[in-house]
């Protein structure tokens, strides 16, 4: 690249910010190659001192470059190189993560863990189960970091792989972050998203009068009175808000809506206890939205699924079953609050009495 591809003169605070970002870059990407290609030989703390060591060398530069005087004619190739460093390194780590997609050596999850139950699920778990459950997206996203990193080592490219790039880095810094996955993960999507925004920055000149100045070849709806034009423009807020309004929301009763532990079960005055997996004893019961109910008996595969009524004046719940065919006996139960802030359940299941306690869990 030649040197009048940048900017020949940089700040001098400019010249620090690029060599320590372009350093804790650097010193990501070696952590993260050095784990994977010799995490088994060598020390993490080996690994770690590495990266210390670069971040730490860049950082130095970065101070004595700042320190010389500005507007040397050779600003213009230390700048280009190490704004080049920087795009190779973001470049080299996200093909590298692309690639590591396209092969499966990403969002893998064991088989045995797939068939526990989807709330025993940590947030990473659940994340990487859900991306990987498909092959053509998980390739599609590392074709994305790939081709992105490619576009941004050319120079008339560099723009439309940093835009390319910024959705997918912004979308994986969120994940990160709300669905708790490692820091280390995180801090790493945080420093690319960071050297990108500053490449981004980069072409600020020719960015802001693109999206700032208004259309001139596009027609425009002209709306004589301004009251009007903003009751219009903003109807695109308040019009759903007013539909939603009127909606009826499938969580008609919040006060039950949860899952419950079953304990001290009787039938017909008999207590029940599961003693072994085999024992078909009610242990677990779903009060969900939209009426939605499933009662279980000590295994996901035993299961009765229903709708459920509730009438909170006389407190009685009455539960009609969908399957499993033939249709079991209607539930009807008066649920009863005890001081610990437990439910109690008395009532009938067809013939049968019924009692038992609902201990709400998280």
């Amino acid at each position: 690249m030649a040197p009048s591809t940048v900017t020949p003169y940089p700040g001098r605070g400019a010249k620090l910010f690029l060599c320590s970002l372009t350093g804790l870059v650097a010193g990501a990407v070696l952590l993260r190659v050095g784990r994977w290609v010799i995490g088994p030989w060598a020390p993490y703390a080996g690994l770690l001192a590495g990266a210390v060591f670069v971040l730490v060398a860049a950082i130095s530069y970065g101070v004595y470059w700042q320190r010389q005087l500005a507007g040397r004619p050779a600003d213009a190739a230390v700048l280009v190189f190490w704004q080049g460093l920087l795009r190779y390194a973001v470049a080299f780590d996200l093909s590298l993560i692309g690639w590591q997609k396209v092969f499966k050596l990403q969002f893998f999850v064991p088989l045995g863990m797939l068939d526990l139950p989807f709330s025993s699920f940590s947030g990473e778990d659940l994340t990487w189960a859900y991306f990987g459950h498909s092959y053509p997206y998980r390739c599609l996203i590392g074709a994305l970091q790939i081709g992105g990193g490619l576009l941004l080592l050319c120079h008339r490219t560099r723009l439309l792989g940093v835009l390319t790039l910024l959705p997918v880095l912004v979308n994986i810094v969120l994940v990160d972050y709300f669905y708790q996955m490692p820091v280390g993960v995180l801090w790493q999507a945080l420093i690319h998203l960071t050297a990108l925004l500053y490449l981004l920055g980069l072409d600020a000149e020719r960015l802001i009068p693109l999206v700032l100045r208004p259309p001139s070849q596009l027609p425009r709806l002209v709306l004589r009175r301004p009251w009007v034009r903003l009751l219009v423009r903003y109807s695109v807020v308040y019009v759903p808000l007013l539909l939603l309004s009127v909606h009826e929301f499938p969580d008609t009763y919040p006060q039950l809506t949860g899952k419950y532990a079953v304990r001290n079960v009787q039938f017909n005055g008999q207590s029940l206890t599961a003693r072994s997996c085999q024992d078909s004893v009610l242990t677990t019961v779903y009060l969900d939205i939209d009426h939605d109910c499933v009662f279980e008996f000590n295994d996901t595969k035993r299961r009765l699924y229903g709708n459920y009524t509730y009438a909170a004046g006389s407190r009685q719940l009455r539960v009609v079953w969908r399957r499993p065919t033939p249709r079991p006996d209607t539930l009807t139960a008066t649920l009863t609050p005890s001081t610990s802030g437990n439910l109690l359940a008395t009532g009938q299941l067809g013939e049968q009495s019924v009692r038992f306690t609902l201990v709400k869990t998280p």
